[in-house]
């Protein structure tokens, strides 16, 4: 299996309820390091991102005792690395803060990955690829497309504080995609639904009312179906994954409640967790739902570890396969 992981590297600064500061680098290195403790020997991930030379050092001795990762998807930003500082407060709520913005990862740099057997796109920034970058890919791309929606709902004011919103061209971005991920507050922006951020939009075709029961964000999934993904998956917490899923005669719907944690350090990174559990599984197997499940027990256990995780954190989750 080889896997392209697209999407910008953060250096984040978290800042914990409690006063304690954390300061690692974020973004796609979260789905990085999680997959790499999924997939078997002979298998390849390629991160494909832009990273400064102030933190390119540091990245290498991260990513260098993960023998299945190679770095030669990403460049080196003459602007610099992707900054973020993040703030949660005692609900666990987080306001984050933008203080380094370099620009989108053009195509030429994913082209040569065209052929892997899977891209997941995360938008860690919100502009990490164009709309048209991603038109080409889905073009010319021959394995599976997976996008984590995650950030592509926040926007970025002067300050560059993230702000909510649903972006205007949403349905084109999920068009392209076989699997669609989202969490619960991005499917109620999506859905248009009041309330639901610092701006929701309104989407003539979405469901009305809120979306808070099991039915309701089942209806929004079958929406986002009917838009060409064959699953779409609402992440939802703590409450639980919903996935919606297309087969060759219908569209079924599944949802299983998260698993227990020992204990909640540090939320960031679960969807990365999630998304990285799923890829792997559903890119193998096919299995919606049995993909869910694996990503569902990853998540749980990434948010007991405060930052990136060490490698072998999750070697245990997904039973080696032969190849």
């Amino acid at each position: 299996m080889r896997v392209g992981i697209i999407g910008l590297i953060n250096h984040d600064t978290i800042f914990m309820a409690g006063g304690r500061r954390i300061q690692d680098l974020g973004g796609i290195l979260y789905n990085t390091t999680v997959m790499a403790d999924l997939v078997g020997e002979g298998d390849a991930l390629y991160p494909i991102s832009r990273i400064g030379t102030d933190c390119y050092d540091a990245m290498h001795a991260m990513l260098d005792p993960r023998p299945v990762v190679s770095n030669r998807g990403v460049r080196v930003s003459r602007t610099g690395t992707s900054r973020n500082r993040i703030r949660y407060d005692e609900d666990m709520e987080k306001v984050e803060q933008l203080t380094n913005h370099i620009g989108p990862i053009p195509f030429e740099q994913i082209e040569p990955f065209l052929d892997l057997d899977a891209l997941l796109v995360n938008f860690i920034v919100g502009d990490d690829i164009s709309l048209e970058t991603m038109a080409a890919v889905r073009e010319r791309a021959t394995g599976l497309l997976y996008l984590d929606v995650h950030n592509l709902c926040l926007g970025i004011d002067a300050e560059g504080y993230r702000r909510r919103r649903a972006p205007e061209d949403w349905q084109r971005w999920i068009e392209m995609f076989d699997v669609i991920q989202m969490n619960e507050v991005e499917a109620r922006l999506l859905a248009g639904v009041a309330g639901a951020g610092d701006q929701a939009a309104d989407a003539e075709d979405g469901p009305g009312g809120l979306l808070e029961a099991e039915d309701d964000f089942i209806a929004f999934g079958r929406s986002v179906i009917a838009l060409g993904p064959s699953v779409c998956v609402i992440t939802r917490g703590p409450i639980g994954p919903v996935t919606v899923y297309r087969t060759d005669r219908e569209t079924r719907a599944i949802a299983i409640p998260s698993e227990p944690a020992r204990e909640v350090v540090d939320t960031t990174g679960c969807g990365d967790a999630f998304a990285a559990g799923f890829v792997v599984e559903y890119a193998d197997t096919e299995d919606p739902v049995g993909a869910t499940r694996l990503a569902n027990r990853v998540a749980s256990v990434n948010c007991t570890v405060a930052g990136l995780p060490e490698p072998g954190t999750f070697s245990d989750i997904r039973p080696t396969r032969p190849r």
